[in-house]
């Protein structure tokens, strides 16, 4: 074989041997790593006992009203659309007229269920409560919202208590009452 020929030939030889060992050795050092995201977990979510305790006048009575508010285990719990869970809340409303206990009731979201969408319900929690006014000739009026957890979306009742302890509610179509606004937990409501 001819030297001149040789002597390409075999750097020519070395360097493709060369490359291939070192692109198959390459990949070696390399690892694939696949990133799963973390799945959410369902907790179950509920609002604090809230107590409040205030009086108004009507036709020459007192009247104290109670109000407390408190998540209750054993009502169905509410999932949301992350798929946490959320306890249902219980509110018991007591009212004294001039010093004697005259109403005492524990509501709760069924208290409302003739007047809510299936929809709705079965998704919302009753979420608060506060008193309105005293109408003479009427009781005492109280607003109550059974609202969809940790939104705005919610739908009002007013309720009438009488001077006899019984009482009615309405939807409540009139957002803007003279006391302020409808917020659910100011100075006048939990």
């Amino acid at each position: 074989m001819n030297r001149k020929f040789f002597i390409p030939f075999l750097t020519f030889a070395f360097f493709q041997i060369l490359i291939f060992s070192l692109s198959g050795c390459g990949n070696k050092s390399v690892k694939q790593e696949t990133w799963v995201a973390p799945e959410h977990e369902a907790i179950t979510r509920q609002m604090p006992d809230l107590e409040l305790t205030d009086s108004t006048t009507l036709g020459g009575h007192t009247y104290v009203y109670s109000i407390l508010r408190t998540p209750c285990d054993s009502l169905e719990k509410v999932k949301d659309d992350m798929d946490d869970l959320y306890l249902d809340n219980t509110i018991r409303l007591t009212l004294h007229r001039d010093g004697a206990v005259y109403f005492d009731h524990t509501f709760t979201k069924a208290t409302f269920a003739p007047s809510i969408d299936k929809g709705f319900y079965d998704n919302a929690i009753l979420d608060g409560i506060r008193f309105l006014h005293a109408e003479a000739g009427q009781g005492l009026v109280f607003s109550f919202a059974v609202s969809y957890p940790d939104s705005d979306m919610s739908i009002p009742f007013l309720m009438t208590i009488t001077d006899q302890g019984t009482f009615t509610f309405v939807k409540d179509e009139n957002l803007d009452h003279e006391e302020g606004d409808s917020v659910f937990y100011d100075a006048d409501g939990v």
